[in-house]
């Protein structure tokens, strides 16, 4: 039996159809996957995750998060520097500068990738990297 003779279910005018929704149903699915890779992160693992790690979009901003709970980087070319801790559960952080208030986020990571999460909304994506500390001068002996 040919499936593209004139009349059979899959003629030639339906098979096209059909591969476009299949690989629209598929584009779907695995946006749908991408998106399931993101998972909170638990209050328990969220100093660990921080802590001497860079926060960074490899562009606009990168911040070193230091274990002292402050943290110094750059934000669109200007200085940038305060202090962070965790909080109930959530990443929390004052920047230094004129009436800075503290802001507090939930934390989802997917592999090396982090997102922070204000009222459910995307505030800040970035790659978390451990900081390339520098090795203390010895003193002379």
């Amino acid at each position: 039996m040919d499936i593209f003779a004139i009349g059979h279910p899959l003629s030639q005018r339906t098979a096209p159809r059909l591969f476009f929704l299949l690989v629209a149903f598929l584009a779907f699915f695995a946006s749908a996957q991408a998106d399931m890779a993101w998972r909170r992160v638990r209050a328990v693992d969220l100093h660990a995750l921080f802590v001497d790690h860079e926060l960074a979009d490899g562009i606009h901003y990168a911040y070193q998060l230091r274990g002292d709970g402050t943290f110094t980087g750059f934000s669109m070319g200007k200085a940038a520097r305060g202090t962070w801790r965790i909080a109930d559960g959530e990443f929390c952080w004052t920047q230094k500068r004129r009436a800075a208030e503290e802001e507090c986020f939930e934390v989802q990571r997917s592999g090396d990738s982090v997102r922070l999460l204000r009222h459910g909304y995307e505030a800040l994506a970035a790659k978390l990297s451990p900081v390339k500390l520098k090795p203390e001068l010895e003193a002379p002996r």
